[in-house]
């Protein structure tokens, strides 16, 4: 059995900013890929953690993914604004994104913020828990190059479609879902090769069409739920790529190609446009706190709302360290060698 590293979340994000600063990087953009990284490894996502740094960096190497994009508005109207992300790294722009969005809100009641030829965006539920944290209900979504079969076919024809919706509450972290429209996200697949791990049968499918447990053989993924996550990914793919006018499946499916391209929607309601804030917080409240009442299932210790789980590995791996595994640990020292960054202090 392979031994984790264990490392604290500081020195994983000081490490992880470091090594994208010696990548050609801004700071400033180095900080948001450590922030939202490890953010996800903080809440066990880790499929969508520093796990995805090589692959970053690749990009970069690639071509695929600008270090020093130029970011700007293209189209500014009433409660809408379109971005052109120049394959910025997702993180970096999805920020921005959310700001335009909220203040989008601010003025409209709603905001909609599309940013167009962006990349891997990280984990959708961390922009919006910043529309949450302000006061707003948050909706962020993306499409990206196929990866997932759509039902009835056994070739890769969409993206998984990550969908995240925070909404604030009291007295707590925001209640939020954070989604895929597969029956699991790439990255676990590329977690469980790094923990040299089988997957669930359903998964995944190998490049010639046939059900796999081996993580190394999965090559497309399947849709959540069959018919219901196939037809959320087109509609999904309807309201990113083809709204932006960068129809990311269109295109990938008439040249055969699966080259990374992505776009992402971010949503921003005002939640004091239809009533008190405070109200709403309560009620959200109340409404968990009902919901967890519920008499429990045979086998189920405690009913948990939206969210609660991940904000309890953050808080205990807050205390404890973020566990990394073995090859992933590998790999980001092969990366920092050569830039001679340090690797971090382990506990």
């Amino acid at each position: 059995m392979t031994r984790l590293v264990t490392v604290t979340a500081d020195n994983l994000k000081q490490f992880i900013r470091a090594l994208f600063a010696a990548s050609a990087f801004p700071m400033a953009d180095a900080q948001v890929l450590a922030d939202v990284l490890v953010w996800a490894n903080l809440r066990g996502v880790d499929s969508h953690g520093v796990l995805r740094v090589p692959r970053y960096l690749n990009m970069v190497a690639t071509g695929v993914m600008n270090p020093r994009p130029d970011i700007r508005v293209v189209q500014d109207r009433g409660a809408t604004v379109l971005i052109e992300a120049d394959r910025a790294a997702g993180p970096v722009v999805m920020v921005q994104v959310a700001e335009h969005a909220i203040n989008k809100a601010k003025a409209n009641g709603i905001g909609i913020a599309l940013a167009r030829q962006t990349t891997h965006t990280g984990p959708v539920g961390y922009y919006a828990r910043i529309a949450a944290r302000a006061g707003f209900i948050g909706l962020c979504t993306n499409d990206s190059q196929p990866m997932m079969a759509y039902h009835g076919t056994r070739t890769p024809v969409f993206g998984t479609t990550p969908l995240a919706i925070a909404v604030p509450t009291e007295g707590g972290e925001p209640l939020m879902i954070d989604l895929a429209a597969a029956e699991a996200a790439m990255g676990k697949i590329h977690n469980a090769r790094a923990a040299h791990a089988d997957i669930p049968p359903g998964w995944a499918l190998d490049k010639a069409g046939n059900p796999t447990t081996d993580p190394n053989h999965a090559d497309i993924l399947m849709p959540l739920g069959g018919f219901k996550g196939a037809g959320l990914a087109f509609l999904i793919e309807c309201m990113t790529g083809v709204l932006a006018q960068n129809p990311v499946t269109e295109k990938s499916l008439a040249t055969n190609s699966r080259r990374h391209g992505q776009n992402a929607l971010m949503i921003a309601i005002d939640v004091s446009a239809f009533g008190p804030l405070d109200a709403f917080k309560a009620h959200a409240a109340a409404l968990a706190a009902a919901v967890k009442r519920q008499p429990k299932a045979d086998g189920v210790d405690e009913i948990l709302a939206p969210g609660e789980r991940g904000d309890r590995i953050l808080a205990e791996r807050s205390r404890s360290g973020i566990p990394i595994e073995p090859d992933t640990w590998a790999a980001l020292q092969k990366l920092a060698d050569p830039r001679g960054v340090a690797m971090p202090v382990t506990l």
